[in-house]
């Protein structure tokens, strides 16, 4: 009676290691968000899908703060988050700071604050001369709200400052996408 009971019990334990196993593997399987990291240059587009989302390539938008090229990639919008593609370059031969995973997106009069936890990638914090980074970045909507993805008209990206390793200068990066 005790050998079936220890048999039982270990294949108990295997089969629910085995769920969870398959349950993270083959789990979470979302659309890839683009981080805009390639040599083609498109213009902003907006593509509606089936699933009530909205995903936007902004791949186009560029900007350059304290020698640190920050460009975006794909956007999705969805019902509760906006995912963004973000790319970076230290363009300088220092040390710059930067923290976008810390930012907020505003739509109409609602701001979603960046969850640094959800942050697929590695782009904030200290990035060394002549270093590329690149991630999607998670901007979660406030508890008991949602995102009326269908009259979203434009995002405003409010990513932070690019500081200097002396932190002697720093530099605001922003983005304004209309969305269609």
């Amino acid at each position: 009676m005790k050998k079936f009971f220890k048999i039982g019990c270990l294949g108990i334990i295997v089969i629910a290691v085995l769920l969870i196993i398959v349950a993270i593997v083959g789990g979470g399987e979302e659309e890839s968000v683009s981080t805009g990291n390639t040599s083609d240059t498109k213009t902003t587009e907006t593509q509606k899908t089936d699933d009530g989302t909205k995903t936007i390539d902004a791949s186009s938008q560029q900007v350059t703060a304290q020698g640190l090229k920050v460009g975006l990639g794909d956007i999705k919008i969805e019902e509760n988050e906006i995912q963004v593609g973000i790319n970076v370059q230290n363009t300088t031969d220092g040390v710059l700071q930067f923290y976008p995973d810390q930012g907020s997106a505003v739509i109409g009069d609602m701001q979603l604050d960046a969850n640094m936890f959800l942050t697929d990638g590695d782009v904030s914090g200290e990035i060394q001369g002549g270093v590329k980074k690149e991630g999607v970045l998670e901007f979660l909507a406030p508890d008991g709200k949602t995102i009326d993805v269908n009259s979203v008209k434009e995002i405003k990206l409010i990513l932070g400052d690019v500081t200097t390793e002396d932190f002697m200068n720093s530099e605001d990066v922003s983005f304004t996408i209309p969305v269609k």
